[in-house]
């Protein structure tokens, strides 16, 4: 099993797992000392710790972001994903390590992920099964855009679903602010703020090309 931390420029991160676990973590702890995280499993009360340091500048970044992401790969698809807490240990800035009943609550948003993959900008491995598989020296993604992963169809009906309301909500937005009818003679008018109609004035010439036509008939 491979991991990789993606992060962003404003300090979100994620991990992504190349392969399905039997439950997905509950919470993720980062010790600030040694740079290195560690999966806490709530229904097995069973840690993974990673084996690879976070670098010092994401380090910081992580210590000032109290969610992360985490999405677990299955056949070059992105299979199941939850949103959870990340807790400190050797915090520098002196906060305490946090209550670890909250790590249970999980969160799922397929769509929040797909965004955060797309603004990442840094990614390093963060865990490695077999240091002498050369396979296993890439990323997790093997190749593929972050900006462009695939998902199962279980997850991609889930993203379609809660599309759906943003979706109705941007088409009732438009409509509501669609142009009102045009005034009297086909330009546009609009209300006044003492609720009377203004009509729009013509553009300069226009007056007086009506004139000229009407001559010549």
């Amino acid at each position: 099993m491979n991991i990789d931390l993606f992060v962003t420029d404003h300090g979100e991160s994620g991990l992504v797992i190349d392969r399905p676990l039997p439950e997905m973590p509950s919470g993720v702890i980062l010790d600030a000392e040694t740079n290195t995280m560690t999966l806490e499993f709530s229904e097995t009360e069973e840690t993974l710790h990673l084996n690879i340091p976070v670098e010092e500048e994401h380090k910081e970044k992580l210590l000032f972001s109290p969610r992360i992401q985490v999405a677990m790969m299955e056949d070059g698809l992105v299979a199941d994903h939850s949103d959870v807490s990340l807790l400190y240990l050797n915090d520098p800035y002196g906060r305490q390590f946090g209550d670890m009943a909250h790590t249970g609550r999980g969160q799922r948003s397929i769509l929040r992920f797909e965004q955060f993959m797309k603004r990442c900008t840094f990614a390093q491995a963060v865990h490695r099964a077999d240091f002498g598989d050369e396979g296993s020296v890439g990323s997790v993604l093997k190749g593929v855009n972050p900006k462009s992963l695939q998902y199962s169809p279980q997850l991609s009906r889930e993203m379609a679903m809660d599309a759906g309301p943003r979706i109705a909500a941007q088409i009732e937005h438009t409509i509501s602010h669609a142009p009102g009818p045009k005034g009297p003679g086909g330009m546009g008018g609009s209300t006044t703020s003492s609720g009377r109609r203004r009509r729009m004035i013509p553009p300069p010439g226009s007056a007086r090309k009506s004139r000229d036509d009407d001559d010549k008939r």
